[in-house]
C-alpha cells in the first residue's frame, strides 16, 4: 500500500491489536507491527493521491458523518495473500462511509484499489499478512481461535495514511 484513507482504531483496540501482533511474532515470528501500517480500518487504497486533494474531500465527506459503533466477529482468512483478519459487520453506518469515501475520492486517485470497491468490500481489521506463509494460516487461525473477538468499537475519524520508503504515517486526520 503507498495510500490509503483509514479511521485509525481507538486507543484501546489499538493495543489490542498491536499485542495480538506481538504474541504472533513470539509464537511463529512473523513481524505484523515492522511491516503493517498502524491498526486500522481500510476504505480506499490507491497508488497515490494529490495531497491537496484528499485532504479535501476528507473534509467534504465528514460533514455528514457522526462518531458510530462498528463490531467485530470472529478471525477470517483472505486466501490469495495469505491474510489474517478480524472481520468487521458491514453495518449501514459503516456502508454509508464507505461509499462517501470511495465515491469522493476515486477520480482524484492514481490506480485504485477495486478489491475495496463498495461491491467488493470486505471491511476487516488486519492481523498477519507479509511474513504469513501458507503453511502458518492454520496454525495462526487456531492460535488466535480461543480468543473473543465480539469487540465494539467507535469510529470517530478518518485519515489520510502514506508509505513512502518503507516509513507509514498519517498526513492528515478528520474526526467527526
Amino acid at each position: 500500500m503507498n495510500s490509503a484513507v483509514i479511521s485509525t482504531l481507538p486507543d484501546d483496540h489499538h493495543q489490542r491489536v498491536l499485542d495480538i501482533w506481538d504474541e504472533l511474532h513470539a509464537e511463529f515470528g512473523i513481524d505484523p507491527a515492522g511491516e503493517l501500517p498502524p491498526p486500522h480500518i481500510s476504505y480506499h487504497v490507491a497508488e497515490r493521491y494529490d495531497k491537496t486533494t484528499v485532504e479535501s474531500r476528507l473534509h467534504s465527506v465528514t460533514p455528514e458523518v457522526d462518531p458510530f459503533t462498528v463490531h467485530t466477529g470472529g478471525i477470517g482468512v483472505f486466501t490469495a495473500a495469505p491474510v489474517v483478519y478480524l472481520p468487521l459487520a458491514r453495518s449501514p453506518k459503516l456502508a454509508a462511509l464507505h461509499d462517501r469515501v470511495w465515491t469522493s475520492l476515486t477520480d482524484f486517485a492514481d490506480h485504485a484499489d477495486h478489491y475495496y470497491h463498495p461491491d467488493r468490500w470486505f471491511p476487516h481489521i488486519t492481523l498477519a499478512y507479509y511474513s504469513l506463509d501458507a503453511e502458518l494460516v492454520g496454525d495462526v487461525v487456531s492460535y488466535l481461535s480461543e480468543r473473543s473477538f465480539d469487540w465494539e468499537m467507535r469510529v470517530e475519524d478518518i485519515a489520510h495514511l502514506e508509505s513512502n520508503d518503507g516509513e507509514t504515517r498519517i498526513c492528515s486526520r478528520v474526526e467527526f
